[in-house]
């Protein structure tokens, strides 16, 4: 299989399509259907379990919308639409990228079709509306998106994420990895609302918590169509190392660019967020972005047995790596399979979501990972660099794990939920 120019090519456009996606996100599935969707059915068969899953298959992050679908049918194409007694019906909405609409579609599919559990939506804003009226309606909700306080100060107990960890959780280990290496000053560049103020939150809480200093912190709106400016006051700096908390659509190739413009790249270790290096960005930028370090729930390059397992499945059906946002679904996918295996009967709202917990996923894609109180994943972080597969593909392949990292990290949780959320004015734990 051809990976190199024709996949470039096509990743491209898939980042125009994109652009600014996972900026908003921080503002706060498909092959052909699963087997045994019926949307015109509603799940009140007991021996069906209809699945309602609200991705943007339209709109600024259709891209993204597109990579969770396909996860999400993925897993079902491989094993089956049946789990335990039941049947798995899927109803698909799209939300065309707006959170008026998601909670338009999150409606149709409670009241409507009466679906048993709904997965989704990935965009913050749209995951906030949509989680309050399911915990309102009592609807089991498996959230694929990475804002802090859906499982923080608004965690209840209809809720599981499934498909990120939170912003900040990812973010800690690149703290303690940078003093860790030697680095005792720091800057950080972040977008200006609260999955960059999120991102910066946990390297900077870490960072400082090592004993390393931070003497200067950027923030950029999220629409900002030129970074150069601050790229360059980062040059001016006397510092170790950089971390930039990008928010994955134009503002994080830009980025890239801009600092090799001014000779940032190879002189100064730049950490990075997820978002700076995930497939759109890396297939935008190509080799500029080789070397560079981020930190990550996913490593695509990793050699662990099963996520290469799915990676090369993915790869096989659709002909490009998978973003996070395709293993968080295929994982959601895999996690509602097993949670419905020894069901004696159909588990729904606060008991899916125990039946979850509970359940046995001891081969999941996520790896050795496990729920806390608040219904978020208490797993493995990587830190990753960009490196060239055999093929000339780019992708991250990790270079250490942090396991079992909490959203929390060592810090007592309710001191933690004492403090405000991260913000310009509250920046770190420490």
């Amino acid at each position: 299989m051809d990976h190199n120019l024709t996949r470039r090519t096509r990743r491209r456009a898939a980042v125009a399509v994109a652009a600014g996606a996972a900026a908003l996100l921080a503002l706060t599935a498909c092959a052909p259907p699963s087997a045994g969707q019926n949307p015109s059915d509603p799940g009140t068969d007991d021996s069906v379990f209809t699945v309602g899953v609200i991705a943007s298959t339209t709109g600024f992050v259709a891209a993204i919308g597109a990579d969770m679908n396909n996860g999400w049918d993925l897993f079902w194409e491989q094993h089956g639409t049946r789990a335990g007694a039941y049947e798995v019906r899927t109803i698909v909405e799209d939300d065309a990228s707006d959170s008026t609409t998601a909670l338009t579609k999150a409606r149709r599919l409670v009241e409507e079709e009466h679906v048993d559990i709904v997965v989704g939506p990935v965009l913050a804003n749209n995951s906030l509306a949509v989680a309050d009226y399911l915990a309102q309606e009592g609807v089991a909700n498996l959230s694929q998106t990475a804002a802090d306080d859906l499982t923080q100060r608004r965690a209840n107990d209809t809720l599981l994420r499934t498909g990120s960890l939170a912003a900040s959780q990812m973010t800690f280990p690149g703290g303690q990895y940078a003093y860790d290496e030697g680095y005792r000053t720091a800057a950080t560049i972040c977008v200006d609302y609260a999955f960059g103020w999120e991102s910066c939150g946990g390297f900077a809480s870490a960072f400082l918590d090592a004993g390393g200093s931070i003497s200067k912190q950027l923030w950029y709106p999220g629409d900002a169509t030129d970074l150069s400016s601050y790229v360059s006051q980062l040059s001016a700096l006397d510092v170790d190392v950089i971390f930039a908390g990008t928010a994955g659509g134009t503002d994080s190739s830009n980025f890239v660019r801009s600092a090799k413009d001014f000779g940032l790249l190879g002189s100064v270790p730049i950490i990075n967020n997820c978002c700076t290096t995930d497939q759109f960005i890396l297939q935008d930028v190509g080799d500029m972005a080789l070397g560079l370090t981020s930190v990550s729930m996913f490593a695509e390059g990793s050699d662990d047995p099963t996520i290469a397992a799915f990676v090369s499945a993915y790869e096989d059906k659709y002909g490009s790596l998978p973003s996070s946002y395709a293993l968080g679904m295929y994982a959601t996918a895999q996690l509602v399979a097993a949670a419905l295996e020894n069901a004696t009967e159909k588990p729904t709202g606060s008991a899916f979501i125990t039946a979850a917990k509970q359940a046995d996923v001891s081969d999941w894609v996520w790896g050795d990972a496990s729920f806390d109180e608040q219904g978020n994943m208490v797993g493995p972080v990587y830190v990753r660099t960009v490196e060239e597969r055999g093929d000339g593909t780019l992708w991250n392949a990790p270079i250490k794990t942090y396991d079992a990292v909490s959203q929390f990290w060592k810090y007592d949780p309710s001191a933690y939920l004492a403090n405000p959320p991260f913000s310009q004015e509250f920046t770190s734990q420490r």
